[in-house]
């Protein structure tokens, strides 16, 4: 079967780009040539509208090009984050309009979490992959193939007529170094290269872009902000560490690249993989960088452990503390994670004259009070690291926040029979409340985030070494940097 792949382009109202490569359609990809489907992936992130053109009209002419070369049989959208989904339905009504005879599907976080309003609400959309989808999209694609209707695949929804049927995901892959690795061959990564000119690159290597890497899946936490288990299952999976690192060593060498950002959700938790992924990195001579975009548990970092991911190439760190209150901290988002421990893991951080570190906190959750946010704003002066993300709270839809907000009337300007299509609630910005705390006013959320702001606008550490330190410029700067982990 011909599959064509589509991922959206990053939304206009971001900041900045996260110009990574597809890495979801890309495994998709590599399982569904592994069997026999002849796969093309269309990323619109490569393409450059001009300023002040249509951008639907842009995109959509390229898509339009792209099936009328292509002919697909099945046509697949990634959707990994909720502003992406606008312009994914966009495009799936020009593919209705120039083949309606061809099934499309979708995946990623946005559909896992609103499967039924968009089958309900959507009939562009045919069948929706919730969660890990490497065997749910190969069987779809066998049904298709024996014009099978595609009953009982787990974590598959789909219409049969007006009913919505979903199929809730229950089963994950427990052995993840069966997997493929990417399939990088499915794109040119020449068409991601970026003016790195600027990029933080204390081993002043050579590189044009970064390359993802999901090292292991989900989290075994229940932070009760974070909606990740619901996508990728109840159990953390790490694959082995010779697993990832032949997938680095592949890209290094095949693809001259030696910038590597660790995607998952955490990295780090098994200790005993983490040190021997570094200790394959130098025993194989691999002369890399790379960094944690998307926040390290500080429970699971010591000594011996930042000296192994130091020494291996780790030069951007992220921390996710989240909150200076440990009351909003452990007993609100239940993140069990100590002061001290806090405290500990920055002062290491310190040693390593090469390494940026970045930490993400978060505010206004409901029970948050003028003692909780004071004792956040004198965290964040205290540890004086080199960038900190001060996050609005984002209720997302199943998480025990949003339960709660709901619960008790606190949610502001959302409404919930909206948010599958409503991009509003998913802008990562500074200027915006979701929920109103019990204790505190919006004003008083507007006037602490104006106290922070000389602490979030400070650049580096003055005892930095003589590097240019600053974060990396994507294709459209676009303003301040987003950060580049999402709450989603």
């Amino acid at each position: 079967m011909r599959v064509l792949l589509v991922n959206p382009s990053i939304p206009e109202f971001f900041y900045n780009e996260e110009f990574y490569l597809p890495s979801g359609l890309l495994y998709l990809g590599a399982v569904l040539r592994d069997h026999g489907d002849d796969v093309h992936v269309l990323d619109m992130k490569t393409f450059r509208p001009e300023p002040g053109s249509d951008f639907n009209a842009f995109y959509g002419q390229a898509l339009q090009e792209t099936l009328d070369a292509f002919e697909p049989e099945l046509i697949g959208f990634g959707c990994l984050f909720s502003g992406c989904f606008p312009q994914v339905l966009e495009l799936a009504r020009l593919c209705k309009r120039s083949r309606p005879q061809v099934p499309i599907m979708a995946g990623g976080i946005h559909v896992t979490i609103h499967a039924q309003a968009i089958l309900t609400h959507c009939p562009e959309i045919d069948y929706l992959c919730l969660g890990e989808a490497e065997e749910s999209v190969v069987q779809l694609v066998h049904a298709l193939k024996y014009h099978e209707i595609p009953a009982c695949i787990d974590g598959l929804a789909y219409r049969i007529g007006d009913q919505v049927v979903v199929h809730p995901k229950q089963s994950y892959i427990e052995d993840v170094d069966q997997i493929p690795f990417p399939a990088y061959e499915l794109i040119d990564i020449s068409q991601y290269a970026v003016d790195t000119s600027q990029w933080y690159n204390p081993r002043n290597l050579t590189f044009d872009t970064s390359i993802p890497i999901i090292s292991s899946r989900s989290c075994p936490h229940r932070c009760t902000f974070c909606s990740v288990h619901m996508v990728n299952g109840p159990r953390w999976r790490g694959r082995s560490a010779t697993n990832v690192v032949d997938e680095i060593e592949y890209v290094y060498h095949t693809y001259g690249q030696s910038h590597f950002s660790f995607m998952d959700d955490n990295c780090t938790l098994d200790r005993k993989r983490t040190l021997e992924m570094c200790r394959q990195i130098g025993k194989r001579r691999l002369r890399i960088q790379f960094e944690t975009p998307n926040g390290l548990s500080i429970r699971t970092l010591d000594e011996e452990v930042l000296d192994a991911l130091v020494e291996a190439g780790l030069v951007r760190v992220s921390l996710a503390i989240e909150s200076g209150s440990e009351f909003i901290r452990n007993k609100i988002m239940r993140k069990n994670l100590a002061q001290d421990k806090i405290y500990e893991v920055v002062r290491l951080t310190k040693k390593y004259p090469q390494l940026y570190v970045k930490a993400f906190f978060i505010m206004g959750l409901p029970e948050e009070s003028h003692e909780t946010l004071e004792q956040t704003r004198r965290m964040i002066e205290e540890i004086d690291i080199d960038r900190v993300y001060l996050q609005n709270m984002i209720p997302y839809p199943g998480t025990p926040i949003f339960e709660q907000a709901q619960r008790d009337h606190l949610l502001l300007g959302i409404d919930t029979a909206q948010l599958y299509r409503d991009p509003g609630m998913y802008m990562t910005n500074w200027d915006r409340f979701y929920i109103k705390p019990y204790q505190l006013s919006i004003e008083d959320l507007y006037a602490f985030r104006k106290r922070c702001e000389p602490l979030l606008n400070r650049a580096t550490r003055l005892q930095r070494p003589p590097i240019a330190i600053q974060e990396k410029v994507t294709r459209r700067p676009q303003g301040d940097e987003v950060a580049p982990r999402s709450q989603e």
